[in-house]
């Protein structure tokens, strides 16, 4: 087996900084050597957790380094990976990646031109029942699709456990960008990119939300209607009613990301389930995610590591991270559009 590869955080108060690390320090061939933020005592404690040094300046921690991982605000992210990219570092790069998508689509272009692997932090594309529907999909096994829905949510308690990051508006653009980020990057992976964009949001008085309170977008890719639907203020915990549904004419296929579980429907009147955990026992279920969810981040990481080495492609670089962008600006820009008002 070879050395590990040697990471640096560039940033680590994003609230995922911490699972890449367990995923990084879990992998034999991974683990991380230094750590840098502008936040000093963050990175003190980040530093001390993983037994990895804390650096003064970013430039120590680039020269400890054979890649980067960007894991701070949304804001610090296109200048640290930036840094990485001009010290010819491979750099994996939290999500959202930036607060504009042309911020993205720069480094994107700098990365490609001086030959630096390129990884986003998404991690939803890699459940079980998202590799699954993809497969299916590709098999012809759905048919011809008609019509595919998605939901994403920011839970409401998350606007009190975690207002210091969703409710700054210096740090998150808006929470469908921010949260639905990862579904978007999902719909592209499973459908491709659509042709044209329509939506409509809500923004409720009274909150600390810096835009959106609730969301939909319906999109046209190829032959099928597509729609994501987002609320950033849902009862259900994290993650839990996160998925999809699409609808064709020889299957309907449902999937939930986590716990990763689908059902499919042929023609009858029940559909055949496939749950790793038994849906019904609360505890099960929020064990399962949190197994579900270290494995997620482990497989992100390995990923990393195997495009560092060369042995497969980065399967989601900032070009696909600035698309995942592109689309939610389009989202947004489209639901600041008037729609068509019912007739009197």
């Amino acid at each position: 087996m070879p050395a590990p590869l040697r990471l640096s955080f560039l940033g680590v108060t994003h609230p995922h900084a911490a699972a890449w690390a367990d995923a990084a320090r879990d992998d034999p061939e991974t683990e991380v050597v230094a750590v840098y933020d502008h936040d000093a005592d963050a990175a003190t404690a980040f530093a001390a957790t993983y037994g990895a040094d804390r650096v003064a300046r970013a430039g120590e921690a680039l020269a400890a380094a054979d890649a980067v991982v960007v894991d701070g605000r949304n804001d610090e992210a296109v200048p640290f990976a930036t840094l990485a990219v001009e010290a010819g570092l491979p750099v994996f790069i939290e999500k959202t990646g930036a607060r504009a998508a042309a911020e993205l689509v720069g480094l994107a272009a700098s990365a490609r031109e001086a030959g630096v692997v390129t990884q986003m932090g998404y991690f939803m594309r890699y459940s079980d029942s998202v590799v699954a529907t993809a497969e299916a999909l590709a098999s012809g096994e759905l048919g011809r699709v008609g019509l595919a829905r998605f939901h994403a949510a920011i839970p409401h308690q998350a606007w009190t456990s975690m207002a210091h990051w969703f409710a700054d508006a210096s740090n998150v653009v808006t929470p469908f960008m921010e949260a639905g980020c990862h579904l978007v990057d999902v719909v592209r992976l499973l459908l491709g990119e659509p042709d044209d964009v329509t939506a409509t949001s809500v923004r409720w008085a009274g909150t600390t939300s810096p835009a959106e309170d609730a969301l939909a977008a319906t999109m046209r890719v190829g032959d099928t209607v597509v729609v994501i639907d987002f609320t950033a203020h849902e009862a259900s915990p994290w993650n839990i009613a996160w998925g999809g549904e699409l609808y064709g004419d020889a299957a309907t296929r449902t999937f939930g990301v986590t716990p990763a579980r689908t059902s499919v429907g042929t023609g009858d009147h029940v559909a055949t389930v496939d749950a790793p955990v038994d849906l019904t026992d609360a505890d099960a279920v929020r064990d399962r995610m949190a197994q579900e969810n270290t494995e997620l981040m482990r497989r992100g990481m390995r990923a990393f590591a195997d495009a560092v080495r060369g042995r497969t492609p980065s399967p989601v670089d900032a070009t696909s991270g600035a698309r995942t962008l592109e689309l939610i600006e389009d989202v947004l820009r489209a639901a600041a559009t008037p729609g068509v008002r019912r007739r009197d």
